[in-house]
């Protein structure tokens, strides 16, 4: 699991955040956050109960626990007929730039998120629980400047790059967004 600290919480189907560790232990505090709260790293889409992610935790053990019913919990977790949701786990292809060596620097980043392998010197494969705009924000801190960076979620049918010329992003719209 990739360490973070930056935290969304999900209630009654309605997603706040992101918020720091910091202000996850003064919601515990004031009993705002309890073991069975639903929480996810910023950006991703694998909501669990606070308790299961060992930092959050530690913090849970300082804080007060709030109290939910049977009924509070089943209202939280029915879907509606026919609601379809986005996978916890998604497949990603990382394409870097063959030149600047990103594919090798960001290595250690990548294989954090979740199985990964090399396809070719510069395209990483990985399947994480991250939206892609999660992902995105999670790998452009460790780019340098102009280092190009094209991300497709081929599980949901999305694509999303950062730091192309202005030439090469217009032609990337042309042919990438539906007209």
């Amino acid at each position: 699991m990739l360490s973070t600290d930056n935290w969304c919480i999900k209630v009654a189907e309605r997603v706040y955040g992101p918020y720091s560790t910091d202000q996850l232990e003064t919601f515990a505090e004031q009993g705002r956050l309890g073991p069975q709260s639903l929480v996810a790293p910023a950006g991703g889409k694998m909501w669990r109960a606070a308790k299961q992610y060992p930092n959050i935790a530690e913090i849970l053990e300082g804080g007060r626990t709030e109290t939910i019913t049977a009924e509070q919990v089943a209202r939280s977790i029915h879907k509606k007929p026919g609601e379809r949701e986005d996978p916890e786990i998604a497949n990603f292809l990382v394409i870097f730039d063959v030149v600047s060596g990103a594919a090798s620097r960001l290595e250690h980043v990548i294989r954090n998120l979740g199985p990964a392998f090399r396809v070719t010197d510069n395209v990483w494969a990985v399947s994480s629980d991250q939206t892609l705009m999660g992902l995105k924000n999670l790998l452009t801190p460790h780019l340098q400047v102009r280092e190009p960076v094209f991300i497709v979620d081929s599980t949901r049918g999305r694509s999303i790059w950062q730091n192309f010329p202005p030439e090469q992003h217009s032609k990337m719209i042309k042919a990438w967004l539906p007209r």
